[in-house]
């Protein structure tokens, strides 16, 4: 993999997942967010993960597709519906090439030494019925990649996150967001370069 990933995630127990998966020299990073009060948000956010494991495994399916990601989702919030809801993010990430995808309020940023790009749309949960994923590609990653469940975002301050990742230590980042963001709400983190 051409890629570093660093992964943080908060208290325990928690709704938020993280995990990263590879194929090749193409790296899968994926957050999901349990939603709370809606059926079992862990199950929920673990089904999310398993099946995100499940298509990096099988060489059938288009990593880098982005109609395969719109596809995925909406068949894979049918399935998630039946124990709760979930937000997910995924970021594929190859040399030369990025895709995205999410649903749900979690959030995927690449942080430039000057600017952030952000990659994600708020749009309604995995489980909701109401499914419209945001997919997106784009060139290669070029600066640092946060992928971030919401209690990051919601929580801490986007000036000290832009902060923490242009200028903390790579292996140390993920801890300092999840730090950052307190303890209002559980957090999993990703942050990737090249």
């Amino acid at each position: 993999m051409s890629f570093f990933v660093s992964r943080a995630v908060s208290r325990a127990p928690t709704q938020d997942r993280a995990d990263i998966f590879a194929r090749g020299e193409t790296a899968v990073l994926v957050v999901a967010d349990g939603a709370g009060g809606i059926g079992d948000g862990a199950a929920a956010a673990d089904l999310v993960l398993e099946r995100a494991r499940d298509i990096v495994l099988d060489p059938n399916f288009d990593l880098l597709a982005p109609t395969r990601w719109t596809t995925w989702m909406k068949e894979l919030g049918a399935e998630v519906k039946r124990v709760g809801e979930s937000t997910v993010v995924v970021v594929v990430l190859t040399p030369g090439m990025l895709v995205h995808a999410s649903a749900g309020d979690s959030e995927a940023w690449i942080v430039e030494p000057t600017g952030v790009v952000k990659l994600t749309k708020r749009t309604p949960r995995l489980g909701s019925g109401s499914e419209a994923p945001h997919v997106a590609a784009r060139g290669e990653l070029a600066g640092r990649l946060v992928v971030a469940t919401d209690g990051l975002f919601r929580h801490a301050p986007h000036e000290e996150i832009l902060r923490l990742v242009r200028t903390e230590k790579f292996g140390a980042v993920g801890d300092a967001l999840v730090a950052l963001a307190g303890n209002a709400d559980d957090v999993a983190v990703l942050v990737a370069e090249r």
